[in-house]
């Protein structure tokens, strides 16, 4: 199968209730030359991602109504692959991991410079621009540069892009064993070879383990 590069439009959709976030994201933004949308809650972000097609959406985990976790449940539920970034001064390790969870690709705490908000931006641009093999090459080489968080963050856009593929499940499997999870591992091994049984790492990988255990 050949994957095709994937097109990449700038156009981000902010959701902050603080008015100062916003406008201070929006300047940072347009300046650059990116094409920005900034709301309030989770309800008009909700709106417009059912109505138009943004590249990156920048969401606050506390917001009036419905909360920015919400959110990412509701856009995995509905099926929508967008990237999310979670701005937000709630920064520990349990918001992250949870952030994370729900579908978010990567996270910035607050207060943050314009230099830190372009430098997670233009990251999560790059990470859209790569085929799904430079994907799977590079998450490879973070792995084994020990580089575990890094290469998670690509293995779980490859997830979202060919979710028939068995590569993101073997990959995921590694990361887990790294961090000593096996039985999660496990069951990611096994999800590969559902979706092919002929897969040759999975079925090494599988069989390695079978062996230590």
């Amino acid at each position: 199968m050949i994957y095709q590069e994937v097109l990449l439009v700038a156009k981000v959709l902010c959701v902050d209730d603080e008015k100062n976030v916003r406008n201070l994201m929006r300047k940072v933004l347009e300046d650059e030359g990116y094409e920005v949308v900034a709301v309030s809650s989770g309800e008009e972000a909700q709106e417009l991602l059912n109505r138009e097609r943004f590249n990156i959406l920048t969401l606050d985990l506390k917001l009036p109504g419905i909360s920015g976790i919400d959110l990412l449940k509701k856009l995995q539920e509905e099926g929508m692959e967008v990237p999310a970034i979670v701005i937000s001064a709630i920064a520990t390790p349990e918001a992250i991991v949870e952030a994370m969870k729900n579908g978010a690709v990567d996270f910035l705490s607050k207060p943050f410079s314009p230099e830190e908000l372009l430098e997670k931006i233009k990251g999560v641009l790059e990470m859209e621009k790569m085929t799904f093999s430079k994907m799977e090459r590079i998450a490879k080489s973070l792995m084994e540069k020990g580089k575990y968080d890094e290469s998670e963050k690509i293995v779980r856009k490859m997830f979202s892009l060919v979710p028939s593929s068995p590569i993101p499940h073997y990959l995921y499997s590694l990361i887990l064993s790294s961090r000593g999870n096996k039985d999660l591992a496990l069951k990611h091994l096994k999800a590969a070879l559902t979706l092919d049984g002929n897969y040759h790492p999975a079925r090494e990988e599988l069989k390695k383990y079978e062996e230590e255990n």
